[in-house]
């Protein structure tokens, strides 16, 4: 025993010894101070034997320890500012205010001055900036700021120390003992204490601008696509500050490489998004009569610019590629006129491809063209046909590209009557340069209303053509900043402005058992489907059946979780009605975050203080870590209601008012939020394809749902891939064409027709941001704002988005028809806006990226399809589910008469 006992102490004194070792050897590290917040524990063990930020990567996550690694940036940060030190003392003096948990004293302010401004300059300015935050004026009289902490012990110790300490140098060193936190600018309970510490004035408003915008802070989010290092860096420095020295080098050696050709496509979705038809062309008239095809730039003045190629063309016998690229020409005669006519019109008019929205000419056509029209004799013998086409054409037959024989004739597309067209009413922008043109979508084709309005906008740098409306929020780059880090700015009347920094967040790869994916990439874990960003693996949540059961496999739902198809509804905290507690349970929330009733009227019972009303105010949060989600507003009995902005209310009896305080003083009944529609009926109940019950089909198409069917919600489907109905004793209502593209959306009884979409969502992009806005708003972070966003990329009148979050936590949108019997071509129109919106998320265009309401969206399918039940040649009924509706259709469809698990 007693040798026991002796190799046990010397092997815990080794343990021991190692250990200590450990910490001893990172007792250098800046980032030892910040060892206290983690809220893990591995990550604390990681951070307190770790030499630098690289030892944490295996114990700590970024995204989930936001407080934590912002203290390791703001260290770091001083770290670089103290080596500029050029004295041992100037270096000792920086090091302690970094080194330090607590605001600066007068003192140690007063060392750096000392030591540092006449031999370190740089040091004194560093330092400025870093703590560039001055305490309010009379800080005890600011005893309400405690009530905006989120942390218990903090509001307490807050109204304590404001109460009690005297000296502004006590009030801030107990604010941080009693866990308030380090007093930064960006934390929402120190704002109410802390002023800018803006300096002397400037006189340059041009300059100011840039500063907090930049040249163009939406192209500024292509430059993550660039494939070059160079690339990458030219594109920062381009569309940040220095528009005017680097543009030039920018184009030439990164937007002319046909190797950069996903950044030169990202950039061109700013100014020139791809948007449906063209028409009305004198020159390029093979162009015309192409409503449903996608083109960058259908105008008058690109018209008139393809003719002038063509006459330069003929002219000088020669065709100018790029620079130090000319290419002779053999006579016209001898190469079709309409070839080098479709070649201008081509590159003027800019046709997108579908999926991936390039504009480039395939490789087989460049090489056909160069090949019978340039004239080789006059060109120099180390180009050819094939040289050429590599910097022009993309050699992957893979990617997508432009035929040009599609536009050697004329279109063949024949049009329908007047009310089966579309129109798009904001082409051309109608509007003031510094409005934003928004369809209105309650215009009645024929009756005298304005097809669009004219809204306040903010345009997204000093360059920059891309506007976001009035009140959007946005995601602008930080000036100077190497890491790429981002705040949150609202536009304000023309002005972006209130500006927060998000935390800055490392776009690392996802481990995948021993493999990695790529930040942006998406990939597949058994049936779902998933994207990587920023080290977050985002994947839906189907429920897979299991491909080794042989024969029925009567336990599979196809819910997630293998729920059961019992419809007995619960309402989430988030807003969302689950049609059971097990899905809501499988949806991560817990008992606490669930009430076992459908999600109704928030105002019963009535939540707000006397001499208050209750207005219903519901809305779908899409994080958890939003708290609360209010459903609710409490209207002052004795405000007054013409001082509240405008935000019309409609109530049940399709009375419009001005906003919810004028609807809650005339005692009316809230039917929705918004203009009262006109295109829909305003009586009868109707259950949302999301599952939830509402007043009215308007009240339905005004949260953006579509109507299931007729009458409250009474049932949950099963889950296809087809449009089929999904519930036996659900009449579901006739389809606007049996034809259609279309789905049954997850969840819902009755399939439906338009372009639909499975998006991809990350939580904890939302996260990062709640927390940087935390109690101030969150509109911009909830559901309603993501398909609002989403509604302004349409550009076509006749087409809506209507959405909602599925049982299997990804987001559910179909492009619709705003036509009660829609035409042919008006359903293949919306088909084409869904397939635009999913390219748009896929390629993490700047529309998407630069708003901070679509910023969450990482990945998106196109599911609609045209089986359904009765298609007998349909391949792919691989579940049980489907082999049910295989056998109905050789049943002569009896499917349609009962539920699956009836078989």
């Amino acid at each position: 025993h007693l040798l026991f006992a002796i190799k046990r102490w010397k092997c815990l004194t080794i343990l021991i010894f190692a250990f200590v070792t450990d910490i001893s050897r990172g007792d250098s590290w800046s980032g030892r101070i910040c060892c206290h917040l983690p809220h893990s524990e591995s990550c604390r063990r990681a951070c307190i034997t770790a030499t630098s930020t690289f030892d944490l990567n295996k114990g700590c996550r970024q995204s989930d320890e936001i407080a934590f690694f912002s203290c390791l940036d703001h260290q770091k940060d001083g770290e670089i500012c103290c080596n500029n030190a050029r004295s041992q003392d100037c270096k000792d003096a920086c090091t302690d205010i970094f080194r330090s948990e607590l605001y600066p004293t007068k003192f140690q302010k007063q060392k750096v001055k000392e030591f540092c401004e006449i031999n370190s300059p740089k040091v004194t300015d560093c330092v400025k900036e870093i703590v560039k935050v001055t305490p309010v004026e009379n800080i005890h009289e600011y005893i309400h700021c405690c009530d905006k902490s989120n942390n218990i012990k903090c509001r307490e110790a807050c109204k304590e120390v404001l109460s009690t300490k005297n000296t502004l140098q006590e009030t801030f060193d107990g604010l941080q003992q009693g866990e308030c936190g380090l007093p930064l600018p960006q934390e929402y309970f120190w704002q109410c204490f802390l002023k800018p510490d803006i300096g002397p004035v400037s006189t340059s408003v041009e300059l100011s601008r840039i500063d907090r915008v930049g040249m163009d802070s939406a192209k500024w989010h292509c430059c993550q696509r660039a494939n070059s290092t160079q690339c990458s860096r030219l594109c920062s420095k381009t569309f940040t500050k220095f528009w005017a020295t680097s543009w030039d080098d920018f184009h030439y050696k990164c937007l002319t490489q046909v190797t950069e050709e996903s950044l030169r496509t990202c950039i061109d979705e700013v100014d020139e998004p791809c948007e449906l038809g063209c028409d009305g062309l004198s020159f390029c008239t093979n162009f015309n009569n192409r409503p449903t095809e996608l083109f960058r730039s259908c105008t008058s003045q690109a018209d008139e610019a393809a003719r002038n190629d063509v006459t330069l063309w003929q002219s000088q016998n020669n065709i100018t590629l790029g620079p130090g690229l000319t290419l002779p020409l053999k006579s016209i005669s001898k190469c079709s006129p309409n070839v080098w006519k479709a070649v201008a019109c081509t590159l003027q008019m800019k046709p997108c491809s579908r999926h991936s929205h390039a504009n480039q000419i395939c490789r087989d056509v460049c090489l056909d063209i160069l090949t019978q029209c340039v004239d080789w004799t006059r060109l120099s013998l180390t180009y050819s046909a094939e040289t050429i086409c590599e910097s022009l054409s993309p050699d992957d037959p893979n990617i997508s590209c432009i035929k040009l024989q599609n536009y050697l004739k004329p279109s063949s597309y024949s049009y329908p009557r007047i009310t089966g067209q579309i129109s798009s009413p904001c082409k051309g922008n109608p509007c003031e340069p510094n409005e934003i043109c928004l369809i209105n979508k309650n215009c009645i084709h024929g009756t005298n209303c304005q097809p669009y309005f004219c809204q306040p906008g903010c345009k997204l740098g000093e360059v920059s053509q891309y506007m976001v409306p009035d009140g959007t929020y946005v995601r602008i780059p930080i000036p100077n900043n190497p890491k790429g880090c981002l705040k949150i700015c609202k536009c304000n009347k023309n002005k972006i402005e209130e500006c927060q920094p998000l935390p800055c967040v490392t776009l690392t790869s996802c481990l995948l058992g021993s493999t990695q994916q790529l930040h942006g990439s998406t990939f597949h874990i058994d049936c779902n489907k998933c994207s990587c960003y920023a080290g977050e693996q985002i994947c839906s949540k189907k429920q897979c059946e299991s491909s080794s059961l042989i024969g029925r496999n009567t336990a599979y739902t196809t819910l997630p979780c293998n729920c059961p198809p019992h419809y007995v509804p619960v309402c989430g905290r988030n807003g969302v009605t689950y049609p059971s507690a097990c899905l809501a349970k499988c949806a991560d929330l817990k008992d606490s975050d669930i009430e076992r009733y459908p999600c109704q009227n928030p105002c019963k019972p009535n939540t707000c203080p006397v001499g208050q009303k209750c207005v219903p105010n519901p809305q779908v949060c899409l994080s958890l870590m939003h708290k609360p989600c209010k459903q609710y507003e409490c209207i002052n009995g004795s405000s007054n209601c013409y001082n509240f902005p405008k935000d019309p209310v409609c109530d049940i009896d399709n009375k419009q008012y001005d906003n919810s305080c004028l609807l809650a003083h005339h005692n009316a009944r809230l039917a929705y939020r918004g203009a009262c529609l006109n295109r829909c009926k305003y009586k009868g109940q109707v259950c949302g394809f999301n599952g939830k019950t509402y007043v009215s089909e308007c009240a339905a198409f005004a949260d953006k749902v579509a109507v299931d069917y007729e009458g409250p919600c009474l049932a949950i489907g099963l889950i296809t891939q087809v449009k089929a109905q999904q519930c036996s004793s659900i009449k579901c209502p006739q389809l606007q064409n049996p034809n259609c593209l279309g789905i049954t959306p997850p969840g819902a009884c009755c399939p439906i027709c338009g372009g639909a979409l499975r998006i991809l969502y990350s939580r904890k992009q939302i996260d990062r941001a709640l927390y940087v806005l935390q109690n101030q708003t969150t509109a911009p972070l909830n559901l309603d704002s993501i398909l609002q966003a989403l509604e302004r990329q349409i550009q076509l009148a006749q087409c809506t988005v209507r959405g909602f979050v599925t049982v299997e936590l990804d987001i559910f949108i179909v492009v619709q028809s705003t036509e009660r019997y829609p035409s042919e071509l008006q359903l293949e129109a919306c088909i084409r806006e869904a397939e635009k919106i999913s390219s748009l998320v896929n390629m993490q265009s700047p529309r998407i990226a630069s708003e901070l309401s679509l910023s969450s969206l990482t990945a998106a399918s196109v599911v609609h399809t045209q089986f359904s039940a009765g298609t007998s040649n349909y391949v792919g009924f691989v579940s049980y589910h489907g082999l049910c509706v295989f056998l109905a259709v050789l049943f002569n469809h009896r499917y349609l008469q009962f539920h699956v698990f009836d078989l």
